[in-house]
């Protein structure tokens, strides 16, 4: 009889003390603080990333190259954040005989940007970039821009430049392709968002003096770009 209540009791103390261990276990679990990208063990992963980018654009019904840059921080693989700038001109279909009432639009503008992945490790898979942030915009005179040295004699000096700040908001799309696991390419579209800017080109033809309003709304529209980025994704 002793024997059986000493294993009784023997195997109560171990049941007892496996709930008392996972009791604690699970009162240490709870006590972890979740994050919105804490895997369930609750460790984030980190990465980092520096991409390059050109674009087509339409800035004041011209067509306009764009040229930018990304630095980004990754976290857990499905969301990025940084700084990101871009410069822009239009008018790139100039041909060689200029005019003093031709111009064209020129600046920069750069920020913060968020980027939530979707899918991240799939092959081929959707962002969502949007970029917050300040920049600035030039009216040029295109023949003063063009000509060469020797040129100098042949050209008027009777005209001027404008330019202006603008706020910006960026949200766009990219499609993601997972080339190598330090490289991806991604195609994407964004649309532009500005503030009214106030711009206008003075200018003298003929001994006379001409000005040309620029759109306030000139450089809000879609711009359609490829991307290469390199880094630990």
């Amino acid at each position: 009889m002793k024997k059986y209540q000493f294993i009784l009791l023997t195997t109560m103390l171990v049941l007892f003390n496996q709930v008392l261990f996972a009791q604690q276990e699970k009162s240490e679990t709870s006590s972890k603080v979740r994050t919105l990208f804490s895997n369930e063990d609750g460790r984030v992963n980190h990465g980092g990333y520096l991409g390059i980018t050109i674009a087509y654009s339409e800035i004041e019904n011209q067509p306009a190259l764009q040229l930018g840059g990304r630095l980004a921080w990754v976290i857990n693989h499905q969301f990025a954040m940084g700084i990101a700038a871009n410069g822009f001109f239009n008018n790139l279909d100039k041909s060689g005989s200029y005019k003093e009432s031709d111009y064209f639009l020129a600046g920069g503008y750069g920020g913060l940007f968020f980027q939530p992945i979707l899918f991240p490790k799939s092959p081929v898979h959707v962002s969502f970039p949007f970029l917050l942030g300040v920049g600035g915009i030039a009216v040029n005179n295109y023949r003063e821009w063009n000509k060469h040295p020797w040129d100098e004699a042949n050209y008027s000096h009777d005209y001027y430049y404008d330019s202006d700040v603008f706020l910006v908001l960026e949200p766009g799309i990219d499609i993601e392709f997972n080339m190598l696991n330090f490289m991806r390419m991604s195609l994407g579209a964004t649309y532009r968002f500005t503030n009214s800017v106030n711009l206008k080109y003075d200018y003298i033809e003929a001994g006379i003096p001409q000005s040309v309003l620029i759109n306030p709304k000139s450089l809000n529209g879609f711009t359609f770009r490829i991307a290469m980025l390199f880094g630990w994704f």
